[in-house]
């Protein structure tokens, strides 16, 4: 297999969990999502909840600028629900959660083009573009949030990270 056809199947399969991820998040809760909108109340309420992810989108990234981790980790949902995925595929809990114990930050962190969708009251999918420098290595990539509304706040509950191939350019749509 050449490194062109890896790097092809590397991303297909990327692509391919992000679209299962989706799909789950999808039908866990269409069930929920109301009927019919009522007409400027639910646009409102979408609006307000758009607002509010974005709200904490800046809060998480600000705290892991200024490498702040109690700050980080309030922002993610505190419960064996959080799902985490990336190519080594989903990780559920947030008790095992590497993060919790990593002592790591990335030297520049870019996240740029963060787009939002409510889904329904109080839960909003959000997705952007990454550069992250560690270490002297630059990558680039997609990541997606799920943002829902807790009694203690808006929390991320659901957070994946695709970076693309090595060698590929920085690109997002």
């Amino acid at each position: 297999m050449t490194r062109r056809q890896s790097n092809s199947l590397a991303h297909s399969v990327m692509q391919t969990h992000r679209v299962f991820l989706c799909c789950i998040v999808i039908t866990g809760t269409a069930g929920c999502a109301p009927r019919s909108p009522a007409g400027t109340g639910y646009a409102t309420a979408a609006l307000e909840d758009t607002v509010e992810a974005r709200r904490l989108f800046g809060a998480n990234i600000d705290a892991i600028h200024k490498r702040d981790r109690p700050r980080y980790l309030a922002t993610y949902l505190q419960s064996p629900a959080l799902a985490r995925n990336g190519p080594g595929g989903l990780q559920l809990g947030y008790t095992n959660w590497s993060a919790l114990t990593d002592t790591t930050w990335p030297d520049t962190l870019i996240a740029r083009d963060l787009r939002v969708v409510a889904l329904q009251s109080g839960v909003v999918y959000g997705t952007y573009c990454y550069t992250v420098t560690q270490d002297k290595v630059t990558t680039s990539g997609v990541s997606e949030r799920v943002f829902v509304k807790t009694p203690a706040g808006w929390r991320i509950a659901v957070t994946t990270a695709f970076g693309l191939p090595a060698g590929e350019p920085a690109q997002c749509k």
